[in-house]
């Protein structure tokens, strides 16, 4: 039989903050499907331009695919279904198989939902060997152990469960050459190396994909992989995506000692008990760690009690003064909602991010119950959940688990959402070298720690967050701040006196807000078409649902979602007759400087 395993779009290109993720699950199958002899096809559904439809159809039709594999883990649920629904549709006798966190997390409802054929539970690598070979000699397979599937009459059989592997250096290492791999390594500049599966913590929040045993890779195993990704692929960084790096401090030791020699940069996740010995930081830092990822959660210590982190408050504050002293960037990450949040816990974790905003970045997210975590078993036990199949369908929504009211959670919510939006580090000192029309700007930069001068290049209505390569600090840079900012200028297209519809409830809509105070009344409605952000407030503006242009019949809208505006443009003249001008925010280069003004993009009579 042939196989495809495919990777679904938006699987392999997704970035946190400065961490790129390149999912290896799938590769890891494909290097074991092929070292065992099978006919394998592959494909990463991110590089190819044509649509899902035509790029499978290709695929399985000109290499004769009997079986086409995939995964991902419980948010990746419609890509994973479109693959499913359009191969069948190509083939109604392809047999799909699925894998990954999607299936071992909560195996049935994931089943029944997805409707294929055969689901691969826990480490896929022997499983789907094994699977391969009953499919290729038209064997049964309900003696292998770690699957599940349907039955002659249509019911889920689910086998023994599938006993992890002691020692993971036995896995071949991922077929990256078989998933654009290359491409990915030349555009974020970072190659990506998994040295161990699963963690010692038993967070509540948290499933664990790989298994629930902490395995480690030995060390000379890793770096032949290491060795082998510098040669093939000249990285500029090496991102360890393990939840838990360093177990001991002789491991990280004897891991800096090797990862010197080859006079790389590299970066990892670290538990904050790592993280009190400063001595191995610095020791870190001068084998080449350029980051390092917390998972910090919560500045409460009952919060941090309920979500079983085995932390506190002292610990997390203490990581972040010996990382800042060691000279290493530091990204730690909080979430809200936990079973024990309350307003106070949520109060008390913003006034710990506003005393160290200066230094860190904080991403900041609402808690997700992700099926097989224990919040998830927690709310499904206790009605937050009804509906299993449902909740998967809905793409794992957040949902209020915690101590706050209803009124309460949306507050939190809206509150996160805003502070996501502003500067979560003090501004670099920077010059606009040069502008162009397109909004490419040349900036130089200067670290507001240590003053080291870096030139860089972003669009005019973007921000970033650039590391200083020298000390590590984190410089928030934002080329809208250097523009003369006049409102009679600005507002100089917008006539009319109706309703407005301001679209887009991101980063250009909150520095709009700062910058202009007459968007701050009421015939401004803000809307958005993100479901999880419909209710909330930003700015003091409730965010709608676009339905609210058709009820009131709004003939004005502003594109504030600059990254998505063309796809908004379209879907207004398609689907909004009401809607008879359409501005966006762009810019004049003028002798005093740069200018921001709404220009149409849409002028028709009334």
């Amino acid at each position: 039989m042939n196989y495809l395993l495919v990777m679904p779009r938006g699987l392999s290109k997704s970035q946190d903050q400065y961490f790129y993720v390149f999912a290896v699950g799938i590769p890891y199958v494909s290097s074991s499907l092929k070292n065992s002899g099978h006919s394998v096809f592959t494909a990463n559904l991110d590089y190819f331009k044509e649509d899902t439809y035509t790029v499978l159809s290709n695929l399985i039709l000109s290499n004769k695919i009997d079986v086409i594999c995939t995964g991902g883990l419980s948010r990746d649920f419609h890509k994973v279904k479109e693959l499913i629904d359009i191969a069948r549709a190509i083939n109604p006798n392809i047999i799909t198989v699925v894998g990954g966190g999607l299936i071992s997390a909560d195996p049935h409802p994931a089943m029944c939902v997805l409707d294929a054929d055969i689901g691969v539970i826990g480490e896929g690598e022997i499983t789907i060997c094994e699977l391969a070979e009953a499919l290729d000699n038209a064997q049964p397979y309900c003696d292998i152990s770690g699957l599940i599937f349907k039955g002659s009459n249509g019911e889920l059989i689910i086998t023994a469960p599938r006993k992890e592997v002691t020692s993971i250096d036995v896995f071949p290492f991922p077929d990256f050459d078989g998933f654009n791999y290359a491409e990915f390594v030349n555009v974020t500049g970072m190659a990506v190396v998994t040295c161990s599966r699963s963690c010692t913590h038993a967070c509540t929040f948290c499933y664990r994909p790989a298994g629930q045993k902490y395995r480690q890779r030995s060390l000379e195993n890793i770096f032949i992989e290491i060795d082998e990704q510098i040669q093939r692929y000249r990285p500029k960084i090496i991102g360890l995506t393990d939840n838990l790096f360093a177990s001991s401090k002789q491991r990280v030791m004897e891991f800096c000692a090797l990862i010197k020699e080859r006079n790389i940069s590299w970066a990892c996740s670290l538990h904050v008990s790592d993280a009190a010995d400063i001595e191995m930081l610095k020791a870190m830092k001068v084998s080449g760690c350029c980051s390092i990822n917390y998972g910090l959660e919560s500045a409460d210590n009952s919060v941090l009690k309920s979500m079983r982190k085995g932390s506190t408050v002292k610990q997390i504050e203490n990581a972040l003064n010996n990382t800042w002293e060691a000279n290493i960037h530091l990204q730690g990450n909080f979430i809200f909602g936990d079973i024990n949040e309350t307003k106070i816990t949520f109060e008390n974790t913003i006034a710990f991010i506003d005393k160290h905003k200066s230094r860190f970045i904080f991403p900041l997210d609402p808690i997700v119950a992700f099926p097989g975590s224990s919040i998830y078993n927690y709310a499904c036990n206790n009605g937050f959940i009804e509906d299993r199949e449902q909740f998967l369908r809905d793409n794992c929504p957040v949902i209020n688990i915690s101590k706050l009211n209803d009124f309460e959670f949306k507050e939190m919510l809206s509150s996160i959402l805003e502070l996501r939006l502003g500067p979560r580090v003090p501004f670099a000192p920077f010059n606009i070298d040069e502008l162009q029309q397109n909004g490419e700007c040349k900036l130089d930069l200067f670290c507001r720690r240590c003053g080291f001068q870096q030139h860089i290049t972003l669009n005019f209505w973007y921000t970033v967050d650039s590391v200083c390569p020298l000390c590590g600090t984190v410089n928030h840079i934002d080329p809208f701040e250097k523009a003369h900012h006049l409102s009679d200028i600005f507002f100089a297209n917008l006539s009319t006196d109706e309703l407005v519809v301001l679209w887009g409830a991101g980063g250009i809509y909150y520095k709009l807000m700062q910058k202009y105070p007459m968007f701050n009344d009421d015939r401004f409605l803000l809307v958005d078409g993100s479901q999880d952000q419909q209710g909330l407030r930003i700015c003091g503006k409730l965010i709608y649902d676009p339905s609210i242009i058709t009820r009131d019949e709004i003939r004005t809208v502003v594109i504030t979602a600059l990254s998505r505006k063309d796809d908004i443009y379209e879907n207004l003249t398609t689907c909004y007759p009401s809607v008879k001008h359409i501005l966006a925010p762009d810019f004049d280069i003028t002798s005093d400087g740069v200018v921001p003004v709404l220009k149409p993009i849409l002028q028709q009579s009334k």
